[in-house]
């Protein structure tokens, strides 16, 4: 007997329904085992993304400040951004700081993982941390971006959060990451 995993006997007839330059929007029919009923789910397919807590050597933490068409507002968060494909999370990091910012510093490293929404999402997002950041060059914006650099002390960080300055629930697990490791 052939046996299938719980993947191939819970969802099956999956589809691509839109494919835009940030991800993919895809459906499929999912049994539940316990009920045996089943119904159409989606899935929205986006890549890796990265977030950067980069941090001078007086303790200060580089922000950013830009317009979000989600909650369609200028939001205060940390650099990030997409993984490349064949990029490594590091080098992503480490690639959307100096971007973003014209940042650079030493001792990167991934201190956290979460799963930004696994109901609807394929994707993960993983928290680099940089040391002793400096400013190096001007930025590199994409063409839709108009990003604001924001240092800030990091001891200012808790009263950003509890005055909703800063909102943003995947900065705020960064957050969490670093708050554990420093």
């Amino acid at each position: 007997m052939n046996e299938k995993t719980a993947e191939e006997l819970l969802i099956y007839d999956e589809e691509t329904l839109l494919k835009t330059r940030v991800g993919s929007i895809v459906s499929a029919r999912v049994r539940n085992h316990r009920t045996d009923r089943e119904d159409l789910f989606y899935r929205i397919d986006f890549p890796d993304w990265v977030n950067v807590i980069a941090i001078t050597a007086a303790h200060e933490i580089v922000l950013v400040k830009q317009f979000r068409f989600g909650s369609r507002r200028v939001e205060l968060e940390i650099p990030g951004g997409a993984v490349e494909k064949g990029e490594s999370p590091l080098a992503a990091g480490q690639r959307e700081l100096l971007e973003e910012t014209g940042y650079v510093g030493r001792n990167a490293r991934i201190i956290g993982e979460v799963c930004p929404n696994p109901a609807i999402q394929n994707n993960r997002c993983f928290t680099v941390l940089v040391e002793n950041a400096e400013y190096s060059r001007g930025q590199s914006m994409d063409e839709m971006e108009d990003i604001e650099v924001v240092v800030v002390p990091y001891l200012e960080v808790n009263e950003l959060i509890t005055s909703a300055q800063i909102t943003h629930g995947l900065v705020l697990n960064a957050l969490m990451f670093y708050a554990g490791v420093m």
